[in-house]
């Protein structure tokens, strides 16, 4: 029994200092890897391109939806024109009114989703450009302080601050990314 006990324990303490060793051999081996994280979010809504971004899209959201609150209240007198001519006029004549109404309100339903899409693919535009510098400058970042990997915050559980550099790529993209103006294209 006592060999057997032995034998266990000597077993055991063979494994303990296997692992202990590979342990060792693995912090060796990533001692020279530097990690970084980085918010992505944060950086992109607290950049003065992104804000720029955002009420360049307001504003034009605001004219355009001008635009269209005039068109629909024009529409809504006509119908309101229409219908009251329902019982003057003869059913042919009424029927090519009412045709020509709701060409005009499928007109501005369609002015509509091209308003939107337009606006979408500003921003696209805008978001792309940003990402690019913010990809630039991680690059630099990476290179600078010999950063091996770069994480976005949203792909970790928890982190050391010290290791956050989101500061200081959102103080180096509003330098080089002041302003960003949209060039706002119809389709």
């Amino acid at each position: 029994m006592k060999v057997q006990i032995y034998l266990v324990i000597s077993a055991l303490m063979i494994f303990l200092s296997i692992l202990n060793y590979s342990g060792r051999l693995a912090a060796q081996e990533t001692t020279g890897i530097v990690i970084a994280v980085v918010q992505g979010q944060y950086v992109l809504k607290e950049s003065f391109a992104s804000k720029s971004i955002q009420s360049q899209i307001e504003a034009r959201r605001n004219q355009y939806q001008a635009e269209i609150s005039a068109k629909e209240k024009l529409l809504r007198e006509r119908e309101r024109e229409l219908l009251q001519q329902q019982s003057l006029l003869s059913p042919e004549a009424f029927a090519k009114h009412r045709s020509d109404f709701e060409n005009d309100v499928a007109a501005v339903q369609r002015t509509v989703a091209e308003r939107r899409g337009e606006l979408d693919r500003a921003y696209a535009k805008g978001i792309k450009i940003i990402q690019r510098q913010v990809s630039q400058i991680l690059k630099d970042i990476s290179s600078e302080r010999n950063i091996s990997l770069i994480i976005p915050v949203s792909q970790t559980l928890f982190f050391d601050q010290n290791l956050n550099i989101s500061r200081e790529v959102l103080k180096r993209l509003n330098d080089k990314l002041p302003d960003l103006t949209l060039e706002f294209e119809s389709k």
